[in-house]
Order: structure tokens, then C-alpha cells, then sequence
């Protein structure tokens, strides 16, 4: 995600580039970079506050394979493709379209990150599987949103807000009840991030 998409403000600027760096990372984790135009947070540990604002992105892009992961046939003698995951997100679809296509028996996963697809067709099996479509639906990638906001939002901030909605997700959590000022705040983070990427809020 470029540098402009993910903006933290806080009273402590370390505080601001620590959180930057935890959503980068969780959103990269999640392969969630894909899903979400711009995000904006912001937290006061001193309130204590943590708002967490993300706008989608119209219309999901189809995900391949290889959007995620690198490709190769087996070793000398073989006949299997390799699958090196660079992203862990999408684990449970890409098996499901694997076991669909070459049987379960012809599929193994000796490490998290590696499958091995067995198959006579591998010469260009490898080049069909980089192509292959991992459909999405909506309700996967809102928990997959649900499982970044429990990671990203500070350790006992237990009491949360939230909206969850085609166009964008807000999320206010605290230890404390949530202050009705806090929602404000968030709401018009949302409505002037809306009219900065020229939607209606």
C-alpha cells in the first residue's frame, strides 16, 4: 500500500508510526491491501481511544494464484507443481479449487506455506494453476476485516463501536465506555475521507 493510503494520527508521533507499522503489516498478513482504498486511525492511549476507518474499494478484483504465491514444477524425475504461499489469507479456497480440480489424494501439504499439486499435466499444469481464479465472497473478506481489527486494536481496548458496511468499516474501541465524542470523531473521519476520494457519505 502506498504511503498516503495508511494515515495515523496520535499525540505521539512513535505511537502514530508504531500503529502505521502494526496495520501495514496485519493488512499485509490478511491480504487485505487489495480490498481497502485508504485507511485512517487514530490513537490517544492517555483517553485511552483507538479509531480505525477503512474505506473499500468498488467491485472486487478477481485473486489468482499467483497474486499470492510462487510457482514451480517438482524436482528431476517428479511430476507435481509446487506452490510456495507468500500469503497465508487465502489457504482454505485455493484447497477447496485444488481438490475440485486434481482430487484430494493428489494434493499434500507437508508445511503451512508449501502445497504439492501431483499431476502427470505438470509442464503446464504450472501455468494454468499461476492463472487460476480464488473467488471471494463477501462474508470471508468482512471476517477476515473482523480477525485485522481484533489484532490491530490495542491489548485490553475490550470495549468496541462499530460499523460495517459495503463502502466503508469504522471501528472505536477503548477500555472505557465509548465516549459519544469519540463517535463523532470517527464519523467525520469517514465523511471527509468519503469526500477526499469523491463519494457520498
Amino acid at each position: 500500500m502506498e504511503d498516503d493510503t495508511i494515515i495515523v494520527e496520535s499525540p505521539e508521533e512513535v505511537g502514530a508510526d508504531i500503529y502505521r507499522r502494526v496495520i501495514i503489516d496485519v493488512l499485509s498478513d490478511l491480504a487485505l491491501g487489495r480490498v481497502l482504498l485508504k485507511v485512517r486511525a487514530f490513537v490517544d492511549v492517555t483517553e485511552p481511544v483507538f479509531i480505525f476507518l477503512g474505506l473499500r474499494k468498488k467491485g472486487l478484483a478477481s485473486v489468482k494464484i499467483s497474486d499470492f504465491a510462487d510457482l514451480e514444477i517438482g524436482g528431476y524425475g517428479k511430476s507435481e507443481v509446487l506452490i510456495f504461499l507468500n500469503k497465508e489469507a487465502y489457504i482454505p479456497q485455493l484447497l477447496k479449487k485444488l481438490w475440485e480440480r486434481y482430487g484430494r489424494g493428489n494434493i499434500s501439504q507437508e508445511e503451512r506455506t508449501t502445497i504439492v499439486v501431483e499431476t502427470p499435466d505438470y509442464m503446464t499444469e504450472v501455468d494454468l494453476l499461476g492463472d487460476m481464479v480464488i473467488d471471494e465472497k463477501v462474508q470471508e473478506i468482512n471476517d477476515r476485516i473482523v480477525d485485522a481489527m481484533l489484532r490491530i486494536i490495542p491489548e485490553g481496548f475490550r470495549v468496541r463501536y462499530h460499523q460495517l458496511t459495503d463502502e466503508y468499516i469504522l471501528f472505536v474501541a477503548s477500555e472505557d465506555p465509548i465516549k459519544q465524542d469519540w463517535k463523532d470523531r470517527a464519523v467525520n473521519m469517514r465523511d471527509q475521507l468519503l469526500q477526499e476520494v469523491g463519494l457520498n457519505a
